[in-house]
């Protein structure tokens, strides 16, 4: 009787002391997580992240390693039935996602080039941590719902990360919020009365300043661009400076050629060689948005080429008090930068007769057939004929017209390209070039042809017979 007694509150021990829920216990982990994203939310948009890099591999390898490793922790388990149901049927669905969000964004134009099968690797990760969060929640303890949840922002940092080593679009994160525009925010227009530097001297290196050109014929919905300054257009002569402007592919902002594609600082090393003189790149938005593609032509997207011809020239001549010389002015263009590099020269030779294409298309395009006619063109096959490059060679005469083709070694499908257009160009008596360059279909590419293309292309363009020298070699 007395062992009896004695051991019954130790039996009743475990019922009467108050627990909290095991649940309860499993999310103390999620406590940190609020201030972690407002830090986040209020620091990026802020600027506070804006010069953490993107572009380094080591990184975004070791982010989707980890991502990956959270993700196969928080699924892992001894479940025969998780194993050999709910397992294999969530991999199914998120490959079937995957393959539907490739054949969507190749069947609208979205993406219209060759990328990676690892791409389709990467974000399925991330789908599938999404996917299987719920179902890793019910039936986990605390250390593996806190994988399920982590494996899904660092799965999707991953494959954002890796995408972008790839093609080199943003090398920091605040250029992926757009926060990479002009030096101190100054625009071009403060210097239409200055014939020096904004501190007074010429200065020995060039100089990146806003640049607006409103629509006012186009009407054209654009976003705003940039200019780089070489150091001669800071001397009395400026007038006699030759013009690139500069057109990145889809997706891409205006910044991309200065930063990624590192023409500021290929244009600064030639000017740095030839007494300050090179020519003032001109960087506009000719697609509206990060992702939007209206291959430079006047359509359902919008007055692009009108944009680019007319008011583009406009203003650049107006503001920036250039002369509107055709034999000086040029296009260079990455990926469908380049087939609208080359289709504005071939169309309109009147204002500019230099282009430098670089990865582009053979014609103006948006994935198939059916898309580019509606979507480009409104349905009009006369106006997408009117466009077709091989066509306008055939029909077209170019005197002073200069062609430049630059493709990846690594890319067959650009190099093939390049190839027919070049034989075409030269058929047509316009004196062609080619240039194959190590790399693929990316920036790193098109920032290593454009330092082999800049020199003979601005003989072409006419450097040597720019402004007096005097203004080089000055200032501080």
């Amino acid at each position: 009787m007395g062992d009896r007694w004695t051991q019954e509150p130790a039996l009743e021990h475990p019922v009467a002391v108050a627990r909290p829920p095991a649940r309860s216990r499993r999310w103390w982990w999620a406590a940190a997580a609020p201030p972690v994203v407002v830090t986040l939310a209020v620091a990026g948009p802020a600027g506070g992240l804006d010069h953490v890099p993107l572009l380094d591999h080591p990184v975004a390898l070791g982010v989707e390693a980890a991502g990956g490793a959270l993700l196969i922790a928080a699924w892992w388990r001894r479940d025969r039935r998780w194993i050999t149901r709910t397992l294999p049927v969530l991999l199914v669905v998120v490959a079937a996602l995957v393959g539907l969000i490739a054949i969507t964004l190749w069947t609208t134009g979205t993406i219209s080039d060759t990328y990676p099968p690892s791409f389709a690797v990467w974000v399925g990760a991330g789908i599938a941590a999404i996917a299987g969060c719920p179902l890793a929640l019910r039936h986990a303890g605390a250390w593996r719902n806190a994988a399920a949840v982590l494996a899904v922002p660092l799965t999707f940092s991953g494959a954002f990360l890796l995408i972008d080593q790839h093609y080199g679009i943003w090398p920091q994160f605040g250029d992926v919020l757009g926060h990479s525009g002009a030096v101190g925010g100054r625009q071009a227009h403060d210097l239409l009365d200055a014939a020096t530097a904004p501190d007074g001297a010429p200065p020995r290196h060039g100089i990146i300043l806003g640049l607006d050109v409103p629509g006012t014929h186009s009407h054209f919905r654009h976003r705003p661009g940039v200019v780089f300054l070489p150091p001669a257009y800071f001397s009395a002569d400026r007038q006699r400076l030759p013009v690139l402007v500069m057109l990145v592919g889809s997706p891409g902002t205006p910044i991309n050629w200065l930063k990624s594609g590192h023409a500021q600082a290929t244009d600064d090393a030639y000017a740095a060689a030839h007494h300050g003189i090179a020519p003032v790149l001109v960087a506009v938005d000719h697609n509206g948005s990060t992702t939007g593609d209206s291959e430079c032509v006047d359509g359902p997207q919008g007055n692009a080429e009108t944009y680019l011809t007319v008011d583009v020239p406009a203003f650049v001549t107006d503001t920036l008090r250039l002369r509107p010389d055709p034999s000086r002015w040029g296009i260079v263009g990455f990926s469908e930068g380049g087939t609208c590099a080359l289709d504005l020269v071939l169309g309109h030779p009147d204002v500019y007769r230099h282009f430098l294409d670089l990865g582009g298309d053979a014609r103006p395009n948006l994935g198939s057939p059916a898309h580019t006619l509606s979507d480009l063109f409104g349905g009009s096959v006369a106006a997408q004929q009117a466009h077709d490059p091989v066509r306008l060679l055939r029909t077209g005469h170019y005197p002073g017209v200069t062609a430049w083709f630059g493709a990846g070694a690594g890319d067959p499908r650009d190099i093939a390209v390049s190839r027919r257009l070049a034989a075409a160009t030269a058929e047509a008596g316009i004196p062609t070039h080619l240039l194959i360059v190590g790399g693929g279909h990316n920036w790193q590419f098109a920032s290593a042809a454009l330092a082999r293309t800049l020199p003979p292309l601005c003989d072409e363009l006419g450097c040597a017979a720019g402004p007096a020298p005097a203004a080089a070699g000055q200032g501080k």
